[in-house]
């Protein structure tokens, strides 16, 4: 610009930076700054403290959550959390190294504004492109058992696991346990969801819910093992996969079975599409002993129908259209060949016994000479044991299926991770008055992604997106305002854009915390790029994407 000095002063300092790095965590760490040779010891503090694109590696140990709360909340886009290595980072199995996220035993905290998930995103903005790979995760920590090992729900935890809502979200190779709730709640957007290779085991209503109101979005649930499903007295009978009313998705090599009815027509069912989203496919999955049945679909008719015979769930296979799916092949109810913990099974079998619903009985004795217990009694006797706490030392190798392919392949192979920095360009910014922005400014329609600094006060957020290379994907937009002036009532302003997740909006959220205090000292100095609006209706038709903030 030929003539930006008569709206800049003194040029400023020029910057390069780096974004995306790798974050080291381990238990066994005295602390450290987060490097491969010093971790942190905290994985809450890692989580708090990343930016868009980094990579959290995680050695195995016990990590409970600031304040031992067992909570771990994801605001940050384009992040990959990475569990299972060694300590020395130099091999990752998630299921021999065990990385586990739980409350702490001795918690004192109340649960007042804490997220339901152990794992849980930022519901105002949750994160894109998010990846959690590797993660045992004990919900028995934060229940209440009785003296005999039911659960006692005054004073459990009632909430989920993990609950997402973000787009193109990855959840793999991850260990859910004895959540007194929903295992996974996934609001999916976007086309490359995914959630594979994961127990799920001994969750309340469901064992994953999908609940995507999205069209265009699609998602895939693959190599899953969801068992023991309960359900919850006036609340209905466990499900152990929900489908949401939109979007693809695709069931695939999922093991789902032994899944409770609260009555013998309240739900127990292994699947369920209950809005009729025909373009649900389910290939080579195995639904066994589910005391509601197999599938459960709303019909093109908005009928509610149901699958328990193994000869209908031939007809599916053969004929998917007519069961509201997209495709179906290979599904069964054959027996997987797993065998869970003795003690756990007797109790559970002996709790379904009272109500066989739509379970067959000699199966239920096979699988109990199976794991070395004496056959059932006739059913019919009153109910017994409920909601029993599932041992973590017995996930594996009992609960894995031999049968090739089904269910969670615990030998891998596991995808290796590492962040992709790259160097920021340098900038020179120009310091620049506010008024420069003003419309009448003779510059103000030559600012075209120009570097700026300038000091504005701490305004609110809005949804004013007219900058093409600040899409709201991937921006907050939040008013930057002219010193002097009300920040939550003023026309004077500009509009800021955020990189979602990146140094310049974590700092803004930070300095936002306190923004009554920093106004009063004048407001913050901004660094960004300018680019004139095209529309003279704002008092200051300009937008700044913003690469730094920082108090004067």
């Amino acid at each position: 610009m030929k003539r930006l000095a008569w709206i800049c002063c003194a040029l400023a300092f020029s910057c390069a930076t780096t974004s995306a790095k790798d974050i080291y965590v381990s238990a066994a760490s005295s602390g450290g700054d987060g490097s491969k040779a010093k971790p942190y010891k905290y994985l809450w503090r890692a989580v708090d403290n990343a930016q868009r694109g980094d990579v959290i590696h995680v050695a195995a140990g016990v990590y409970e959550g600031k304040g031992g709360c067992g909570h771990f909340l994801m605001k940050t886009p384009n992040l990959t959390l990475a569990g299972g290595y060694t300590p020395d980072f130099s091999k990752r199995d998630p299921f021999t190294n065990r990385t586990l996220l739980q409350r702490a035993k001795d918690f004192r905290g109340s649960w007042t504004g804490l997220p339901e998930g152990v794992i849980a995103c930022d519901s105002k903005s949750p994160p894109d492109n998010l990846i959690v790979d590797g993660f045992w995760m004990n919900g028995q920590t934060r229940n209440v058992y009785q003296p005999g090992g039911d659960i006692n729900p005054r004073g459990s935890y009632h909430g989920r696991m993990i609950g997402m809502s973000g787009k193109d979200v990855a959840i793999r190779n991850c260990v859910l346990l004895n959540p007194y709730g929903t295992g996974m709640y996934c609001g999916w957007r976007g086309e490359k969801n995914e959630i594979s290779n994961c127990f799920v085991i001994n969750s309340f209503y469901a064992g994953i819910s999908l609940r995507s109101n999205q069209p265009e979005s699609a998602g895939v649930i693959k190599n899953c093992t969801i068992l023991f499903t309960w359900f919850q007295p006036g609340k209905g009978g466990g499900r152990g996969i929900l489908i949401g009313n939109e979007g693809i998705a695709t069931l695939e090599n999922n093991l789902v079975g032994f899944v409770q009815t609260e009555d013998q027509d309240d739900y127990g069912e292994g699947v369920v599409n209950g809005f009729g989203n025909d373009d649900t496919v389910m290939k080579n999955n195995r639904v066994v002993q589910c005391q509601g049945g197999y599938y459960k679909y709303l019909d093109e008719d908005k009928k509610y129908l149901l699958i328990w015979k193994s000869e209908d769930l031939n007809q599916l296979n053969d004929d998917a259209e007519s069961f509201m799916l997209a495709e179906a092949e290979g599904n069964s109810d054959a027996d997987p060949q797993i065998k869970p913990d003795k003690d756990y099974f007797e109790r559970f079998s002996n709790t379904v016994a009272s109500r066989p619903g739509k379970l067959k009985m000699d199966i239920m004795n096979e699988w109990r000479r199976s794991v070395g217990l004496p056959l059932q009694a006739e059913p019919g006797s009153p109910r017994k044991n409920w909601g029993m706490a599932y041992p973590i030392d017995a996930v594996i190798p009992n609960l894995v299926s031999p049968v090739k392919g089904l269910g969670v392949q615990p030998a891998g192979p596991f995808r290796q991770y590492a962040s992709q920095a790259t160097a920021a360009a340098k900038k020179q910014y120009a310091k620049m008055e506010f008024d420069g922005f003003f419309k009448s400014s003779a510059e103000v329609k030559n600012l075209a992604n120009t570097p700026v600094t300038f000091v504005a006060l701490i305004g609110p957020s809005k949804l004013n997106y007219a900058l093409e290379n600040a899409p709201r994907s991937d921006y907050e937009c939040y008013v930057l305002a002219k010193p002097g002036s009300n920040p939550s009532a003023t026309r004077d302003f500009v509009y800021g854009y955020f990189l979602k997740g990146s140094p310049a909006a974590i700092a803004w959220k930070k300095l936002s915390k306190k923004a009554d205090r920093y106004n009063k000292k004048g407001g913050v100095v901004i660094q960004g790029t300018a680019s004139y609006l095209g529309n003279m209706s704002y008092s200051y038709p300009v937008g700044v994407i913003v690469d730094s903030v920082s108090k004067k």
